[in-house]
């Protein structure tokens, strides 16, 4: 009877034994597993950390890089404003006016219709003050409107027989087709016999200056006192 019972309490015992060892196995194992994805993940996650510090480093370093970029531009482009102002100002103060151009042109023009610049250096030069002048006594002229179908009498002035000078304007008044207004744009015309012809347009009084056979014309139109007429004063002038 003791003998059994000292059996059934031994292999109690074992059983109770081998329960352990299992459990302690298991929970080895489990210790170990544990213990393995504690170590990758730390190993992972300070990859990770080590990975976004470098991409941030990196990130910071572009954003340096667009910022001193950023800055040479606009210093780059103050310096190019700057060196704009100044052209600008030197320009303004180099450049021609509108009758230096004119006279630029009117040069062009003679030397490629064949005169020699020695030529017309020579004729320049000879344009000197005093000049001998004769100034011819005040003509009327009859301003040509669009509203006329033909040149009306008067609307002709003829200088030595060989300069015409006509005006044209905007029809202004009752419908006659003669009246203008002195305020407004007036197109005057000169012709000269074997030259082109010349216009020039703007607001009385109106100047022009002009060479033919070896004389000079200065020609002025000005507001009459009648009614669609202008005054036309003009002065000859010898080339000394």
């Amino acid at each position: 009877m003791s003998r059994r019972r000292s059996r059934r309490n031994e292999e109690q015992r074992r059983r109770i034994l081998i329960f352990l060892g299992k459990v302690l196995g298991a929970a080895g194992i489990v210790a170990v597993t544990a213990y393995y994805a504690y170590e990758v993940g730390y190993r992972v996650s300070e990859g990770e950390v080590q990975t976004s510090k470098e991409a941030l480093q990196k990130a910071q370093d572009h954003l340096k890089a667009v910022e001193d970029a950023a800055e040479a531009d606009h210093l780059a482009q103050v310096q190019a404003n700057r060196q704009l102002s100044d052209l600008a100002s030197r320009y303004e103060q180099i450049k021609p006016n509108d009758e230096l151009r004119d006279l630029t042109d009117l040069l062009r023009a003679k030397l490629a219709a064949g005169l020699t610049a020695r030529r017309l250096s020579l004729v320049i030069k000879s344009a000197e003050m005093p000049r001998n002048c004769q100034p011819s006594p005040s003509r009327r002229l009859l301003v040509h409107t669009p509203s006329a179908k033909t040149m009306p009498a008067g609307g002709l002035l003829r200088l030595d027989d060989q300069v015409s000078v006509t005006a044209e304007a905007p029809f202004v008044g009752d419908g006659r087709g003669m009246s203008f207004d002195p305020a407004g744009a007036v197109k005057l015309r000169i012709s000269v016999e074997g030259v082109r012809d010349a216009e020039v347009v703007g607001v009385l009084p109106l100047d022009y200056l002009l060479s033919a056979k070896g004389g000079e014309y200065h020609i002025t139109l000005s507001a009459a006192n009648s009614k669609g007429w202008v005054d036309v004063a003009t002065e000859r002038c010898a080339f000394r």
